[in-house]
């Protein structure tokens, strides 16, 4: 099969991630990927790295349409794919276009948290010029299915996927442990992710200070660049709060040793999420994870059995679930060996190729 991948973000976030990896993930299973991107974007920069063939004639945002449809068309006409599949609304539409002109069907991945429009606009994008629709929720797609009359048209729901062989050649967690600047008799709970208030790191915070009294030795972890919170924002308010044992190594490149290191693994969104790489990440090296119960999160933890859900912004609720695991290392253990478990069967980059190539063959088939 030969696909056509458009992710148009002029960020590296959890939407440009999944694209980029769904492209690697069909790659890998022996297809023909071209991914476009942005010129000089950070996906485009990821997919460089990665050895995917790339594209960066089309900027998707430009206000030149027209200039931008005639090199999309120019593109297909030279690369002749099966399927194009596009990740954001600019590149929804130009694919489609392109893609109606040349006789080749786009499909659309969603896996943002607004819901879809319902204007006319919308509806022609959607019901006429789209052959499927793959999202990354089953919430999303019951949205999808009940906004859109869509006669047939499928509606998928993909799951994210990452390379596990990262996660299998760590080492020995104390040696992680000093690399971090932490004892190896710490206990660590962490938390990875940008310092932004969606993240809930306030009730992360405030979860841990109601701990700390009753498991010895906890040692917290905070890994992300600064947002709209600064590091000394975070370190203030753990002050404020008692948490002395506080680490936080900013952004770290390979996070598979970060992650290695935690006792338990923490997500305490209180919004977005609806592609959640940081949760994967816990799975992958094993280790038992707190997480709130909103959108793409909920999901994967209630289909895996694998960590304990707690309501958003709710900071007791939180506090219990972290000193249920910390006091109880059997209880962690099972929970990590379910979290491999998801992984191996259902969260691997092979099985993303797999689930996507089995979506684009349908819609091609009809």
């Amino acid at each position: 099969m030969r696909v056509i991948q458009a992710i148009d973000v002029r960020w590296y976030n959890a939407c440009a991630d999944f694209a980029v990896a769904q492209a690697l993930a069909l790659q890998r299973a022996g297809h023909d990927v071209l991914l476009m991107a942005d010129p000089g974007s950070p996906p485009a920069n990821k997919a460089r790295e990665m050895g995917l063939n790339l594209n960066e004639k089309v900027y998707f945002s430009s206000i030149n349409i027209i200039g931008s449809l005639l090199r999309f068309n120019k593109i297909i006409k030279e690369f002749k794919p099966d399927i194009i599949m596009a990740h954001r609304g600019e590149s929804h539409l130009l694919g489609a276009l392109a893609g109606r002109i040349n006789g080749v069907p786009l499909v659309r991945f969603r896996g943002d948290v607004r819901k879809p429009r319902p204007d006319v606009f919308s509806r022609w994008l959607n019901e006429k010029l789209t052959a499927g629709i793959a999202v990354s929720t089953g919430k999303l797609k019951n949205i999808y299915e009940a906004s859109y009359n869509l006669n047939g048209v499928p509606v998928d729901v993909i799951y994210p996927g990452i390379d596990l062989a990262r996660f299998s050649s760590t080492k020995p967690k104390p040696e992680l442990k000093r690399k971090f600047g932490i004892e190896p008799h710490e206990f660590v709970i962490g938390i990875v992710g940008r310092l932004s208030p969606v993240k809930g790191h306030r009730f992360f915070l405030e979860a841990v200070s109601k701990v700390i009294a009753e498991v010895p030795g906890i040692r917290i972890v905070i890994a992300g660049e600064d947002a709209q919170i600064r590091k000394e924002d975070i370190l203030r308010s753990a002050e404020n709060l008692g948490i002395e044992k506080i680490t936080m190594p900013g952004t770290v490149p390979d996070v598979e040793e970060l992650v290695a290191i935690f006792d338990i693994g923490v997500v305490s969104s209180i919004g977005s999420e609806m592609i959640c790489r940081v949760l994967l990440e816990y799975y992958a090296a094993g280790i038992a994870a707190v997480a709130t119960s909103i959108n793409q999160i909920e999901e994967i933890v209630s289909l895996s059995g694998a960590g304990l859900l707690v309501p958003p912004g709710n900071p007791a609720a939180m506090a219990d679930a972290i000193k249920k695991l910390a006091l109880d290392e059997e209880l962690r253990k099972t929970h990590g060996e379910k979290a491999q478990k998801w992984m191996e069967t259902r969260g691997s980059l092979e099985y993303l190729g797999r689930t996507t190539e089995i979506f684009l063959e349908r819609v091609l088939n009809g």
